[in-house]
């Protein structure tokens, strides 16, 4: 049986659409759930979940990879169909809807589609009329993986049974729960090793075990190597990359690495980058770089806006892993790049208020926390600070809210976290005193 930990979640979503399925006096809300994130993040091996407790709840399920030939998911449905129904010279060219129409009137059906977004459009559209005929039936339940979330907005009959999850990497807990279970006799110093180059990200832990398993030890300067050549040549130039043609992958792999430095990026933020430190791959004109992240997200699935940043992000676990790829191999470039982006987005911070200021402030102190030198990082955060003293009691208020939240800087910030929480728990008392005097004297 294949290794499994964490997700609970998700199938405690499974379990209980399963029990409405089988209560014939219930109907499901969302007969629709999709499962997205970056590849090797582990979607498929969740559908594996769920088809286990399918057989075990007797219920029956089409499983189709669109990923393996998206052409050919019509034929594979009605295949599918036939395992429960015998097959009549009459309906040898049947529809997938008709097949899976007569499966219904035997019981609850579960369709499992794996890796949807490898579909084209044209035939993204027939599974969307697949859908749109069969989903109002109050057995029927499916369940998509895609590696991001599928356009269904233009389909509203669709996109409102429509419930989606992403799919994360694992914390510490269950990432040591997986190395367990690997049987592989590593100590706590690997394991933690593991989990601090992978952070959690499944497909990435594999290749780390397996190599363990082969003998390699990245605490030697040999071994260390090899492991990072594995993780780059495996997860990013076989996965990611997998797309590109050969005479570009370089040219790809070198923006990719550079646009994972910033935990967010808007335009300028990407020119300025990619003009100081690849020149050579610099556009012509600045509306030139309008198309760029969406010609990097249709070759590889990992540039994507997030709205909570309100930017583009690389996927965070293919982002970790650039991170550490760079800062191991290439710490010079790397502390430059954070140094650069600290200055950029303190300049960012002074000619933007409100809001926007906050955004920026929280960034200009990751960046410092990252490329700092220990005799500059506490002058260096308390300048990076200035400006944000500066704010409304709103806005700081605001930035107050974030940071407390942002569990990422706070890392980065490691032992100098006091000295920023010291900074804001001045203000906070400053802005307090403040106010007392001003009703002593209303």
């Amino acid at each position: 049986m294949e290794l499994f930990v964490n997700r609970e979640t998700e199938l405690q979503v499974i379990d209980n659409a399963f029990q409405t399925l089988l209560d014939k006096t219930r109907l499901l809300r969302t007969p629709i759930i999709e499962f997205s994130g970056v590849g090797g993040i582990g979607k498929t091996s969740l559908l594996k979940q769920v088809e286990e407790r399918c057989n075990e709840k007797k219920l029956q399920y089409l499983w189709v990879d669109v990923g393996r030939d998206p052409a050919r998911v019509d034929d594979e449905i009605i295949t599918q169909t036939r395992k429960y129904i015998p097959v009549h010279e009459d309906e040898e060219k049947q529809s997938p809807i008709l097949a899976t129409r007569a499966l219904l009137q035997q019981g609850p059906v579960v369709l499992l589609l794996d890796s949807v977004d490898t579909a084209n459009k044209e035939q993204q559209e027939k599974l969307v009329s697949l859908l749109r005929n069969l989903i109002d039936h109050e057995k029927f339940f499916v369940i998509l993986t895609s590696q991001k979330l599928l356009p269904f907005d233009q389909e509203r009959s669709v996109a409102r049974k429509l419930s989606t999850f992403s799919l994360k990497s694992f914390n510490r807990k269950h990432c040591e729960s997986y190395l367990i279970k690997q049987n592989i006799p590593i100590d706590t110093e690997l394991r933690d090793l593991v989990f601090e180059w992978t952070r959690g990200y499944p497909l990435a832990m594999n290749i780390m075990t397996q190599a363990l398993n082969d003998g390699i030890d990245p605490r030697t300067d040999e071994g260390r190597d090899e492991m990072l050549n594995l993780l780059m040549d495996k997860v990013i130039d076989q996965g990611v990359l997998a797309n590109t043609q050969a005479d570009e992958r370089d040219n790809y792999r070198a923006l990719l690495q550079l646009l994972a430095i910033p935990r967010r990026f808007n335009l300028p933020i990407m020119q300025d980058l990619i003009e100081k430190f690849i020149p050579h791959l610099r556009r012509e004109r600045s509306m030139a770089y309008f198309g760029l992240p969406g010609e990097l997200n249709a070759t590889t699935n990992v540039v994507n806006w997030n709205f909570a940043r309100a930017g583009y992000c690389v996927d965070e676990p293919i982002r970790s892993l650039f991170l550490l790829l760079l800062k191991m191999q290439h710490l010079d470039n790397y502390l430059a790049i954070h140094s650069f982006l600290a200055q950029l987005n303190q300049r960012l911070a002074g000619e933007q208020p409100g809001f926007d200021r906050v955004r920026y402030t929280r960034e200009c102190l990751y960046h410092i926390a990252c490329s700092a030198q220990e005799t500059d990082i506490a002058q260096q955060l308390e300048e990076g600070m200035q400006l944000m003293l500066q704010e409304s009691l709103e806005n700081f208020q605001q930035f107050t809210e974030e940071f407390a939240q942002d569990q990422e800087l706070k890392e980065a910030l490691g032992d100098y976290l006091i000295k920023v929480q010291s900074i804001i728990a001045a203000h906070i008392e400053s802005l307090n005193n403040d106010d007392h005097k001003d009703s002593r004297y209303a």
